[in-house]
């Protein structure tokens, strides 16, 4: 009878672990380095001549196939060219960018995903707070002026990346109306760019 209950107790002990439901562990990569090489459009390509960029995003999950990015990306501009700046209704004359900086959130979406997670299809739309570094000429009469003449200004974004293996390609169209909180600044300043570029994504 003894050796009866106990074959009875294993068997409902194996019937049970058969039954247990294993959640499914949902895993994306929640690290993004892009590096990226941007063309300014319009009257903002009269500025420089284009920008080597490199950005650090963090993500968090906040739907299915949706997440939020926030990061940073600083950008090394190429043969930056001189613009006219107002300090005290008196134009100055300011040597070329140097850098640019970008501090901002995206709001992601997987469109497509294949079946085993290993390829998909994303867009980031974004927004954040982008600045353009000029320097202070040197010398007299400039050195007596108190005045910081960069440029800052809310900044728009739209893209798309594919990726496969946490490896991929992105493209992205870039709105900053530099002149829109800078009246110091040239008039039309320009506003538009185009990044083009790579990106690699990974869990710690």
């Amino acid at each position: 009878m003894n050796k009866l209950l106990f074959l009875v107790l294993i068997a409902c002990k194996m019937q049970a672990q058969d039954t247990i439901v294993v959640p499914k562990v949902d895993v994306y990569k929640r690290n993004i380095v892009e590096v990226s090489y941007g063309t300014p459009l319009g009257a903002l390509a009269d500025k420089y001549q284009s920008s080597i960029n490199t950005g650090f995003y963090m993500r968090t999950k906040v739907a299915r196939r949706q997440f939020i990015d926030f990061g940073a990306e600083l950008g090394a501009v190429i043969k930056g060219r001189a613009v006219e700046y107002n300090v005290n209704n008196q134009k100055i004359l300011l040597e070329g960018s140097k850098t640019t900086f970008l501090l901002g959130l995206r709001y992601t979406r997987f469109w497509y995903q294949s079946p085993n997670g290993n390829f998909h299809i994303e867009t980031n739309s974004g927004i954040g707070w982008k600045y353009l570094h000029y320097s202070k000429p040197e010398g007299e009469p400039y050195d007596s002026m108190d005045f910081s003449p960069a440029l800052h200004t809310i900044a728009l974004s739209q893209g798309i990346k594919l990726m496969f293996h946490g490896f991929g390609v992105h493209c992205s169209y870039h709105y900053s109306p530099y002149g829109l909180f800078n009246g110091s600044a040239e008039r039309d300043f320009g506003a538009s760019s185009v990044n083009v570029g790579v990106s690699g994504s990974w869990n710690f």
